[in-house]
Parts: structure tokens; sequence; C-alpha cells
């Protein structure tokens, strides 16, 4: 956005779309189901689809079900509920003849005559293989009977984790709150402070501490007290592109990855979805002929009526332009002025003497100062690559039909030559109007910016498709 705004140049949209989803911290993904999605609507295997999905409150991750985004949160995000620490504590009793271990990690699990063996299966397999199908995670367990593995289970499940209940600050008694109240204002101490004052010597209650040793007693607690600030339903998901990276294969995942494909092949839904933010921006968006491809600019473009005066430097360089449709910035000096300007020093070679008339210099500085003014006033269109544009004087009538429209008044990539233009300069009454053109410092050609970053947001405006390349808009 900055780049357009301090170039004063005009971009195609659909170059600012595709640098927008060229790098993923420069975009957020709208996730929704398909219409066909809908709650009661059955799937192919006939049972009820979910209408939208679960997200994960602590970093908006979306999952397609609750017990998906739950076990993330639990995984990744424990540590914002509960206060973890090992602890001893005497190990399991009971007979155990076999234990199973984990085939993908070798670490032993359980006994399946455990009475916790399912929970411990689950806790492995969030912890440790989630990536994995489960199906496929538990056909993977293999059972082991040598008592010293049975014994290295016993003294591994004689440390637990204790999880301990994160609570609010102390609570302070009611009667404190009473006290502090009623207490008289004074006009040498704040209202704050004789608060503060009239509690101090009230007890306070502190909540009481609440642990677990089960992780399954952990999560119910967590479910019962505070299920709001752990996962919640939505029916449209928001997740920025720089998360991606973060989501567990999957559904959503695969479809978010396709989708950006897609879009950084041929962004029409971008550009689409650019449009509006664009305009709240109060950039100019405008188009090559009545259907040809979308520009954007940070300059309203204005038209000459004929017989419009300006000083004698600035209405010769428009009339080239005019006369010479996108020829080039970097060939002004030669074509317009017949200077042949000082070339770049190249690195690590020796500079080439180019010397240059002081008349020359100063044609040179000027033309240098009034393009600049033609662009950053609009009417001269400086493309990205350096071309230049300036539509032929019109009348007035037609200059407020034009301004009005959304489109430029020709297709000025295919102009037409130089000879068809002079001759559509029918003459019009004059309209003389003398126009001063500030003082500016001299300015050479700059090079293209290296980004544009503006973030998408929809708007149903339709993007004209050009015919070179297909549309493939994308579903998630």
């Amino acid at each position: 956005m900055q780049t357009i705004r301090k170039s004063f140049r005009t971009f195609e949209l659909f170059e600012v779309a595709r640098t927008v989803v060229a790098k993923v911290d420069r975009f957020v993904v709208v996730l929704a189901r398909r219409p066909n999605g809908e709650s009661g609507a059955p799937d192919s295997s006939g049972r009820s689809a979910p209408a939208g999905f679960y997200v994960s409150v602590p970093d908006g991750l979306p999952f397609e079900t609750e017990e998906a985004a739950l076990n993330h949160v639990l995984t990744k995000h424990l540590g914002l509920f509960f206060d973890s620490a090992e602890v001893t504590i005497d190990p399991p009793k009971g007979n155990f003849q076999v234990v199973n271990r984990c085939g993908v990690t070798g670490e032993l699990i359980g006994p399946p005559n455990f009475h916790r063996y399912n929970q411990l299966v689950q806790q492995h397999y969030a912890a440790r293989v989630d990536r994995m199908p489960f199906e496929a995670f538990k056909s993977r367990i293999e059972s082991v009977r040598e008592p010293e593995a049975i014994q290295a289970w016993l003294d591994k499940m004689k440390k637990t984790t204790r999880y301990t209940w994160k609570t609010a600050a102390p609570v302070v008694a009611s009667a404190a709150a009473e006290s502090a109240e009623s207490a008289p204002a004074s006009g040498d101490v704040a209202p704050a402070e004789t608060a503060v004052s009239a509690s101090a010597d009230v007890p306070v209650e502190t909540a009481p501490v609440v642990s677990f040793d089960s992780f399954d007693d952990a999560k119910a607690h967590l479910l019962a007290t505070a299920k709001d600030k752990v996962i919640r339903p939505v029916e449209q998901a928001r997740l920025h592109g720089k998360n991606l990276e973060l989501l567990p294969p999957g559904e959503i995942r695969a479809a978010i990855e396709g989708a950006l494909e897609r879009q950084r092949r041929f962004p029409l839904d971008t550009a689409n979805a650019l449009r509006g933010r664009l305009r709240r921006e109060h950039l100019t968006i405008f188009k090559k002929g009545s259907k040809g491809v979308s520009y954007v600019c940070a300059v309203k473009r204005k038209f000459r009526v004929p017989g419009q005066v300006f000083s004698d430097s600035i209405g010769a360089l428009i009339s080239f332009i005019e006369m010479h449709p996108m020829v080039k910035v970097s060939e002004l000096g030669k074509k317009f002025l017949n200077v042949q300007a000082p070339p770049s020093p190249v690195e690590g070679q020796p500079a080439v003497e180019h010397v240059l008339t002081p008349e020359q210099r100063e044609k040179l500085s000027k033309m240098q100062s009034d393009l600049p003014w033609l662009v950053r006033e609009g009417y001269v269109t400086e493309f990205i690559d350096g071309a230049l544009y300036a539509p032929l004087a019109m009348a007035e009538s037609k200059k407020r039909e034009v301004e009005a429209s959304e489109h430029d008044p020709e297709n000025f990539p295919d102009a037409p030559a130089p000879a068809a233009r002079e001759a559509a300069k029918a003459p019009v009454a004059p309209v003389p109007t003398e126009l001063s053109v500030p003082e500016a410092e001299v300015i050479e050609p700059t090079p293209a910016p290296a980004e544009v970053a503006p973030t998408a947001e929809a708007s149903p405006a339709a993007e004209e498709t050009p015919k070179s390349e297909p549309p493939s808009a994308p579903a998630v």
C-alpha cells in the first residue's frame, strides 16, 4: 500500500494480488463450508455433516471436530490453565502380566488390564504421534511380557504430572469491599489510596488450590469451568496466513493450500477482494478500456480539455507523451530532448566520461521536475515498468463522463499511431487555464518497488477475466 502511495505509479490489480498471496504474512484466509455441507445434510457415509468448525480459542486455529480442537488446546496450550509439576506417588497395584509398547516411539504405554489404559493410549497419541491416523497408531502397539519391561513401567508410573488449576488473584472478602466503599474521603488521600488503606486489616480469602493427578480429571474440570476459553463453534473461521503451518494435516489444511496455489496462479478472487480495501484506502481503480485489465494507483486521473494552457516545458512534455504512448521514462532524454543522459555507473568498472553542456543539464533537470508533477497531478500515467501514457484532450462533456466512469476511454497500451492521434486533435474553442508548477528537485527515474502488501478483504465486485488465462475460483 505504501509503495503505491509513495511511487505514484500505476500497478496492475492482478500483480498487486499476486504480491499479496506471494507471502503468507500478507493475507487472511476466510474458511466456510460449501453449501451442501449444511447441518443436517448427510455426507457420503450417511452421517450428518456439521455446518461450521470448532476454533481453538488460544490461537484461533480451526478444526473439523470439537474433539480435534480440544485435543489441540490440551496439547499445545494446557499451560494457560494449569501449572504442571512432576510428583512421586505410589505405583499402580494389580496383577500385570503384559505391558503394551508403542511401535512408533518405543515407549511403554501400560498393561491392557490397567483401568486407565485407554486414557494413557489417548494421551500418548495426542502428545507424540498425532500426525498418524489413530487406527494406524493402534495397529502398531505391541505387547511385551518381560518382567523387566513391566517393572520399568511400574517405576515410570511412580512419577506423575500434577495439574494445579490457575486461579484468579486473591478474592477480597465482601466485608473488605463494603469497608472500602464506606470509608470517608479525605482531601489529602486519593480515593484509590483510601480503599487500599481501609481494606488493609480485613482478612483476605484466597481461592482453594485445585489439583489433579489425573489428566482426565483436569480435562473435565477445565471443560466444566472454562470451556468458552478453550474452544468455540463458528460458522465461518478467519485464519492469518502465517498460521497455516500450525494447522495439522487434514481436510482444512489441504483445502487452504489448494486454494492458495490456485490464487498464486490466477488471483481472481484475491483481486476482487482487494477492490473494496483499496477503495476504502482512497486509491483509484480503473480499467484499460471498458472490458480490459484493471489498474490501481494513488492518483486520481485528470483529463485535459482542448486549449488548456500549461507552462511551455510542461505543455511540450505532455504533448510528446500524447504523441508517443507508452514511451519509457528512461527514453525521454534521448527521444524528447535529444539529449543522451549520463549512463549509470557500473560497480567494478571505470566510469565512462559523459559531459553534458549547461543547456542540456538544464533541460534534463527541468524535464525531471515536470514529469513527476504531471504524474502526481494525474495528467500522465506512469506504469510500474516506467511506461508513460497521457490521453488526448477531450471536450468538457466527454471529460466529465470519463471521470465518472471506472474505465479509461481507450486501451492505452494499444494506442493508435502518432499520425492518427494528431488527426484526432480537432480544434475546439480554447479554455485558457494557466497552471503554476511548483519548484521540484531533480528526480532520476526510480526502479520498480519491491513489494506491495495490502490485506485482502471480501468484496462483492466482480473482476473481468483476462482471455489469456482461464479462471479457477477456489472453494475452501
